[in-house]
């Protein structure tokens, strides 16, 4: 009988492993579906997107809970590059006072 409470020992142990992946998993899960539960696309840098119109500083119907500072990141790059003639990589690399011009012309400062 030794030789069968041994070899129940290993499966006991296997499946204590699995259990904490299993664990692992539906954390991952729980944390993946919360994000989608926001209901709000991404950009590349994780940032949720907004439609121009609720961004500019004269918004009617303005979005809350951001970095009012870098509203143009909020844009999709496709509605950013409309905006701005640039991607948002181009628009990176001019200078700070160029990128407060284009924002002050766009009502995005």
């Amino acid at each position: 009988m030794k030789g069968g409470s041994e070899s129940e020992k290993p499966k006991q142990e296997g499946d204590g492993k699995e259990g904490v992946d299993t664990v692992a998993t539906r954390v991952e899960s729980l944390t993946i579906n919360e994000d989608v539960k926001e209901n709000e696309p991404e950009d590349d840098e994780g940032l949720p997107i907004y439609l121009y119109e609720r961004l500019k500083t004269t918004a009617a119907d303005p979005v809350t809970e951001i970095d009012v500072t870098r509203r143009e990141t909020y844009l999709s790059s496709t509605e950013f590059k409309e905006k701005f003639g640039m991607t948002k990589e181009a628009f990176s690399k001019l200078p700070k006072w160029k990128q407060n011009r284009l924002k002050i012309a766009l009502q995005l400062f």
